[in-house]
């Protein structure tokens, strides 16, 4: 998402030089959606805007930095990021800005206009010498002067811990900075950024991650499925083994049964068929029964002591 241009508390639309102006509102939004969004794994904000509104900023920063603790928001800064727009930015957990971008300004700026005989003046009051550079001069008198800088400095001072906190800075050293403006390596110096890219690097910063994390879920997803096939095969051999012994169980019952009927030869046969026991049994009761028949039959013709063709026997029988 980006956040270009002015921004104000709740005005969404153009300005009277046809710009667009962002509201605090619709870009808290555009973050919730991200944040809410299972299929996003980083919320990527690209800023570029002169600043904002104080009412609602310090409020949204905020909401983005509760974000960033579950979630990774990335900031770019791509043109210039100044006051509100460097407040928003602060907030990331990890903040970019391109070579020749610039940011700061950070501090308040008020005006009061005056209108006298159809003359127009405006004062401006700042939290720091530079904030209304190019800014016209007026004049107003001493108290009603104070008590516009009051209201900065307090505005100013909720500012300067904004940026602290987020950017685990001191804020007398982000006051110091006097709300200058400040070039990209600067920036980068006073601690006010993460690093320095160029727009193709943070493309490929994101493009990386995205990988990445696709070769992660793919790797996660290639063990389970290794764990998955690990207790599939040991299932197989567990139930082979179990199979394995139920055969062994099996020839060796129909080998006893088939020794004690004095047919022990056709034992392991009757396995190799498939017969179960009781199958097995029969059968062993059949052969046993015919062999004795023969036996028999050859017994008592032995008893009369003479020859006879047994093949022919049978043929006449």
């Amino acid at each position: 998402m980006s956040v270009f241009g002015p921004t104000t508390h709740r005005f969404s639309g153009l300005d009277d030089n046809c710009e667009r102006v962002l509201s605090y509102r619709d870009i808290r939004n555009q973050v919730v959606g991200l944040r809410n969004d299972d299929d996003v794994e980083k919320i990527f904000i690209e800023f570029d805007g002169p600043g904002g509104e104080a009412a609602g900023c310090f409020d949204l920063a905020e909401y983005i930095a509760d974000i960033a603790k579950v979630k990774p928001v990335i900031g770019f800064i791509n043109g210039a990021s100044y006051s509100a727009n460097y407040a928003l930015a602060s907030a990331c957990t990890e903040l970019y800005t391109s070579p020749h971008s610039m940011g700061g300004s950070i501090g308040v700026i008020r005006g009061r206009l005056e209108l006298e005989n159809d003359k127009r003046k405006m004062t401006y009051f700042t939290s720091g010498e530079a904030k209304a550079d190019g800014a016209p001069d007026t004049q107003l008198d001493d108290a009603e002067s104070a008590r516009h800088q009051a209201t900065v400095d307090e505005l100013a001072s909720n500012f300067f811990e904004l940026v602290g906190k987020n950017r685990q800075l001191q804020p007398d050293h982000v006051k110091s900075l006097e709300a200058n403006i400040f070039t990209a390596h600067k920036l980068l110096d006073l601690g006010l950024m993460s690093g320095i890219k160029t727009e193709e690097e943070i493309k490929s910063m994101m493009t990386n991650a995205t990988h990445q994390r696709i070769v992660d879920e793919l790797n996660l997803k290639h063990e389970e499925e290794k764990t998955e096939m690990s207790e599939q095969v040991t299932q197989l051999q567990a139930q082979v083994e179990s199979a394995g012994q139920v055969q062994t169980d099996l020839l060796n019952q129909v080998n006893q049964l088939a020794k004690s009927a004095g047919v022990a030869d056709i034992a392991a046969q009757l396995v190799v068929e498939g017969e179960s026991l009781g199958g097995a049994k029969a059968k062993i009761k059949t052969e046993a029964a015919k062999r004795d028949e023969e036996i028999s039959l050859v017994g008592s013709l032995d008893n009369d002591d003479e020859s006879y063709d047994m093949l022919k026997l049978i043929e006449e029988a």
